[in-house]
């Protein structure tokens, strides 16, 4: 599980069956300057917490089937006193002016090529993938950065999913071998909106790149120490053929995991520390100053049951 994707470094033989679940724990302190009509300092933090469950079947000894599915909460809590249209203390799974709540989030659906499989042996493990992103509803309905007869009106910025079916490819080449480093390798993923959704937003297009190497601690419990890096790029989000200020981004995030095997699977915890190079998440109403701390915890589960 590198990097703590428990699909990733890994395929299945023919009928084989592999399930998943990823719980991650995103908490963000964030802070942006004074945006007109609201002359203060903005602060807040938010909380993500999902849990991704999934399965890899193999169809042939070539061929993989992912599907995963995505439930969770968005939670964000306003510092100070001050009233504000753009922030407040709120979370996802409740509607909103602009936005239809909910826990359910994106799914995928994923086939894979493996051009090479070793599976417990040492050797490559190189595959190849492409497939959908199906949204639910659970989304924003209406620009949170328009205006009505010049004025802003009270609306949410955040939700579950884009509302948008996304192309999604990926590439994966890992070595195994039986010495230290016993595991190492990297995945670069893309995900590109079809077209904006039906509320009239384009989401940025994603490509993710993501080095990994794993050292086998030779412990009692059999653990090993994964190390990674992950550097992301977004492109520019829109909303009703509007560029969305400073939704472009450049993230890196080293990963820190420890992984070990239980009787039946085996679990990774790690601790994820994203660093925006550029831009931010595009939740402002202009380009303006601001700051983002960000912290991940994530915990993967992955068992072969068949």
């Amino acid at each position: 599980m590198p990097g703590g994707d428990s699909d990733k470094g890994l395929g299945a033989n023919k009928n084989e069956i592999y399930l998943s679940l990823e719980n991650s724990y995103q908490y963000i302190d964030w802070w942006h300057e004074a945006i007109p009509g609201e002359d203060f300092e903005h602060e807040g933090s938010i909380l993500t917490t999902v849990f991704r469950p999934g399965a890899i079947y193999g169809i042939s000894n070539n061929i993989n089937l992912y599907l995963t599915t995505t439930f969770g909460v968005r939670s964000m809590e306003w510092f100070g006193d001050n009233v504000s249209l753009h922030h407040r203390d709120e979370h996802s799974a409740e509607d909103f002016d602009n936005a239809i709540g909910g826990l359910l989030g994106d799914s995928k659906i994923i086939f894979r090529y493996l051009l090479k499989n070793t599976g417990a042996g040492d050797g490559f493990r190189i595959i190849i993938g492409s497939g959908l992103t199906i949204p639910s509803k659970n989304t924003l309905t209406i620009n949170p950065f328009a205006k009505i007869d010049g004025s802003v009106v009270p609306h949410r910025h955040f939700s579950m999913s884009d509302g948008t079916y996304n192309f999604n490819s990926d590439f994966q080449i890992f070595y195994k071998r039986s010495k230290n480093p016993v595991f190492f390798g990297g995945s670069l993923s893309i995900a590109k909106p079809i077209n904006e959704n039906k509320y009239s937003y384009l989401p940025p297009t994603s490509a993710k790149a993501v080095l990994n190497i794993i050292y086998k601690t030779f412990d009692k419990i059999d653990g090993a120490i994964d190390l990674s890096m992950g550097l992301q790029s977004l492109s520019l989000a829109s909303w009703d053929n509007e560029p969305v200020a400073n939704s472009d981004a450049i993230i890196m995030t080293p990963s820190f995991s420890y992984l070990f095997n239980l009787k039946k699977g085996a679990i990774s915890i790690g601790i994820q520390k994203p660093y925006f190079l550029e831009g931010g998440y595009g939740w402002n109403e202009d380009d303006i100053k601001e700051t983002t701390n960000a912290w991940q915890l994530i915990i993967a589960y992955r068992s072969k049951i068949k």
